[in-house]
């Protein structure tokens, strides 16, 4: 077992979408990191780069008093994959949500065009779409989601360290027990399958009632997921 958990947000969001877990664990006994990502949050000033956001799983894992449980949503999931990939031995765990289509170049530059679009239109963008995932999700949502403020400037980053990644390759190479997690109307569903299948230890986990945001979504059913997956971490031989 380990008692350490270090969490990896959203794009466009900040470590305040990990509230509700962070006060749920804190309140179990678990030593709990969770850092906003270059571009993101209180580092809204710096540029989001593929080593700035390394740099930043590096410091979080290293700040843990033990080997910890790894885990990354969306784009926090394509990160936190390729991280452990390159870092054989640092981590207890990973718990990858809402990240199991293969991205690539293409791919990945049509959902930043999409990420982007809604920039495009007239009026106050970030109160329109705080509006939208509202709506979709529910008010207490949205206020952990864009708690930290709504990240600009990052999408063309996010686009190329994503569109560069070999999803299947990393997944194979992680040398831990890996949680998939999706929410059941979660559209990154594409590809569980061949996550799954690619990876040496895996399982996946289906939120019901859940879409992308699947922490947000069903909070408490989410946090269950990591201290699953922190209770079934053994001591190595």
């Amino acid at each position: 077992m380990t008692r350490s958990v270090v969490l990896v947000h959203a794009v466009r969001s900040s470590r305040s979408m990990w509230k509700g877990q962070i006060r749920r664990l804190r309140r179990k006994g678990y030593h709990v990191e969770a850092p906003n990502l270059p571009g993101h949050g209180t580092r809204t000033a710096e540029t989001f780069t593929r080593e700035g956001s390394f740099a930043t799983i590096d410091a979080a894992v290293a700040a843990c008093p033990e080997p910890p449980v790894l885990v990354g949503l969306s784009l926090g999931g394509y990160l936190t994959i390729h991280w452990a990939a390159m870092n054989p031995g640092r981590i207890a765990a990973l718990v990858a949500a809402g990240c199991t289509v293969v991205p690539g170049p293409a791919l990945a530059r049509i959902y930043g065009l999409w990420l982007r679009m809604k920039d495009w239109m007239p009026g106050d963008t970030d109160a329109r779409v705080h509006r939208a995932f509202a709506r979709a999700n529910s008010p207490k949502a949205a206020q952990r989601y864009y708690g930290g403020g709504r990240a600009h400037g990052v999408v063309p980053g996010v686009v190329r360290v994503v569109g560069d990644m070999d999803m299947l390759a990393d997944i194979a190479a992680i040398d831990v027990p890996i949680t998939f997690v999706n929410g059941a109307s979660d559209p990154f569903r594409r590809h569980e399958g061949a996550c799954v299948a690619a990876a040496g230890r895996a399982e996946l986990r289906i939120l019901e009632d859940a879409g992308h945001i699947v922490n947000l979504n069903r909070p408490k059913r989410f946090t269950r997921v990591l201290r699953e997956a922190a209770a079934a971490v053994r001591e190595p031989a």
